[in-house]
């Protein structure tokens, strides 16, 4: 084996070790602490959560695949989230939420969004450098965009009503679930 093949080989091992702990941010439990915030400023923003309220189109968090895949959707599903509450902010004065719990409530959603992006960033770099090519999930997410469009959608035609938005955050409350429960299996999967 030639020193090039070998300094090649030992570059690609490093690589591979460095992605198999996957994110830091998910890793040391960061994820997991905001992510309980999270579920208890929705809670404590309004009243009861209705547990019964649905919408009339679901959406499934897909189970654990490809670490990579799982912090992009975590990622994806963070902006989603956020991005649900900043566009409809002057539509939310039918609730009689509690301010201060929903400004907390996004700002802890956003903090998620910027620490997963850097493992998104992270993750991306180290699959273009060991195969060449982005296998992220693009499926997944744009499924996801369109469920939060069909949230917004959802909203405007009930227009913008209490009821409304309670059933949203009731979803919202029900999605950051099946989050923990991917972010949990990727955790599990890297250690």
């Amino acid at each position: 084996m030639s020193l090039h093949s070998l300094w090649v080989s030992c570059c690609i091992a490093l690589l591979c070790c460095q992605f198999s702990l996957g994110c830091k941010w998910i890793q040391n439990g960061q994820y997991k602490s905001k992510s309980k915030v999270t579920l208890n400023l929705l809670k404590q923003m309004g009243g009861e959560l209705v547990i019964n309220s649905t919408v009339p189109f679901r959406y499934t968090v897909p189970p654990h695949s490809q670490k990579g895949d799982d912090i992009l959707v975590l990622y994806e599903a963070h902006n989603q989230i956020g991005k649900l509450y900043i566009r409809n902010w002057d539509n939310l004065t039918s609730v009689s939420w509690n301010r201060e719990h929903l400004e907390m409530f996004q700002s802890v959603i956003h903090r998620q969004s910027v620490e997963l992006g850097k493992c998104v960033e992270d993750a991306v770099q180290e699959e273009m450098t060991i195969s060449g090519d982005m296998g992220l999930q693009g499926n997944t997410t744009k499924r996801m965009k369109r469920y939060f469009k069909k949230l917004e959608a959802y909203l405007k035609s009930k227009n913008y009503t209490a009821n409304a938005w309670e059933t949203i955050r009731t979803q919202i409350w029900k999605f950051v679930i099946q989050l923990d429960l991917l972010a949990a299996a990727n955790k599990r999967f890297t250690e």
